[in-house]
């Protein structure tokens, strides 16, 4: 029987064992379901003491007057000192893991060293091909003559005045139509078909 297999191993070795330590040395042709059970009808019959240090359970046999109890209390305290010790790891390795774990999860959406190569490489090639051409325009450009730039700005200045004044022409006929018009300038303009330099984002630079 179990109950009797747990006895005699805790009155042999006379000190406080877990569940689990108990299962370990009597539980080869028993599973925990029935070391648990036994443990529970050997507490009720008195034959085995039951102590709870947080979650855990600690038996060892009950204590007759030749049993030296100041023992068997150092025993205890020194079983409660290891479980706080070992919480206390526990809790350190979990606040590690959760830290390495949040690590990684930042890793992840990181280039990895490989991409970051391969990126780099990318970037380096435009460059070159970009000093090249910038190089090759150096050498082929020719700068303008101060003829060459007045010529130019002469050119310039004269569309300008001519657009400036194609589009005071068109706005005149506009502003006569719309003396008769019974709709918006908005709507006349959409009926026409212009477009004027606001709709379609265009800026003279003006010199």
């Amino acid at each position: 029987m179990a109950s009797e297999e747990i006895y005699e191993f805790l009155k042999s070795q006379n000190r406080p064992y877990s569940a689990n330590d108990i299962l370990q040395n009597v539980g080869k042709d028993h599973n925990k379901s029935a070391v648990l059970k036994s443990l529970d009808k050997l507490v009720h019959k008195n034959k085995v003491i039951e102590k709870v240090y947080g979650k855990q359970k600690i038996y060892c046999i009950a204590q007759d007057e030749t049993t030296d109890p100041q023992k068997l209390n150092e025993e205890l305290r020194e079983i409660d000192r290891q479980i706080t010790e070992v919480s206390t790891k526990l809790k350190d390795v979990e606040n590690n893991l959760q830290a390495h774990t949040a690590q990684i999860t930042s890793l992840q959406g990181k280039m990895t060293t490989e991409e970051a190569k391969l990126q780099k490489k990318k970037l380096e090639d435009e460059i070159q091909d970009m000093k090249s051409r910038l190089k090759e325009l150096t050498e082929n450009a020719k700068p303008l003559s101060d003829s060459e730039k007045n010529k130019i700005i002469k050119e310039y200045e004269l569309y300008e005045k001519e657009y400036k004044k194609r589009k005071r022409m068109c706005m005149d006929i506009v502003d006569t139509i719309m003396e008769s018009y019974p709709k918006t300038k908005k709507h006349l303009l959409e009926d026409i078909g212009i477009e004027t330099d606001e709709d379609v984002e265009f800026k003279l630079n003006s010199h």
